[in-house]
């Protein structure tokens, strides 16, 4: 899998501002995101354990897939703290991005 970028993220931070920075689909959001010098929580390293790394998805185009599935640990995780995958709430570190899309951050 290539490490050059396929796609383009428009990062809504918490402060009001946007940001647009490239994605590889092989690196996680949450990497992707602290190697563009954006703050976002990671207790747990990219496990999938803490959540602290929620976000929203989003895209203008609905018929593209945009990221990669959510496995069955994420699914766990992100039921245990209430959030809305169907919303497109996921965690930062298990998203793998693959197309233009928006990403808000939570914290």
């Amino acid at each position: 899998m290539s490490l050059s970028p396929v796609a383009e993220i428009r990062v809504h931070q918490i402060d009001g501002t946007t940001v647009l920075i490239p994605a590889s689909p092989a690196v996680s959001l949450v990497n992707i995101l602290l190697s563009a010098g954006i703050s976002i929580h990671h207790r747990c390293g990219g496990k999938a354990e803490c959540g602290t790394c929620r976000v929203r998805l989003s895209s203008a185009n609905q018929n593209i897939r945009f990221a990669n599935a959510i496995s069955p640990k994420e699914a766990q995780r992100l039921e245990t703290m209430g959030a809305h995958p169907e919303d497109g709430e996921r965690l930062a570190c298990q998203t793998y991005i693959s197309a233009d899309c928006d990403v808000h951050l939570f914290s």
